[in-house]
């Protein structure tokens, strides 16, 4: 079995990513059928916020890797292309419709990366366990499930 080098761990915990996903994927939904008005399959989301997620993997394990930066750049080209091809290839919209959909993508990092960071800074700074993280998430997924169960369009043909 290959081994990974555990220096090149990074300050990754899994309560960020727990409670990073859960509100991404709010916001992925609310970007899409709002700001986009184009909603997409259910299934498009939950793949968008896991592939989105899997970054977590490389800088979990290959942050301070010395080819961490070719591998995190490989991941965010693959992610886009990913982005592209579930949300907005083969949509009936102009090309700025398109690269601003696009651009959502990288709005999308964004948010995801500030609400890990957000569960991180309440830890070091807030006093809270990553068990109320948890918890929180927890929750949080057990209402994404149920909202999205109610207000999600069905899916198409």
């Amino acid at each position: 079995m290959p081994t990974i080098d555990p220096a090149w761990a990074g300050d990754v915990q899994f309560f960020e990513l727990l409670f990073g996903s859960w509100t991404v994927y709010v916001f992925l939904v609310l970007v899409w059928q709002g700001l986009l008005r184009e909603p997409l399959d259910e299934w498009r989301y939950a793949m968008l916020t896991f592939l989105g997620a899997t970054a977590y993997w490389v800088n979990h394990y290959f942050q301070h890797a010395p080819f961490w930066l070719i591998l995190i750049n490989s991941y965010a080209l693959l992610f886009f292309m990913a982005y592209w091809f579930l949300g907005i290839a083969g949509k009936a919209r102009s090309m700025p419709w398109k690269i601003g959909a696009l651009l959502t993508g990288v709005l999308f990092t964004v948010v995801f990366i500030l609400f890990e960071q957000l569960a991180r800074y309440g830890v070091r700074h807030w006093g809270m366990h990553e068990f109320c993280w948890m918890s929180i998430s927890a929750l949080g997924m057990g209402w994404l499930i149920w909202w999205r169960g109610h207000t999600a369009p069905p899916p198409r043909g």
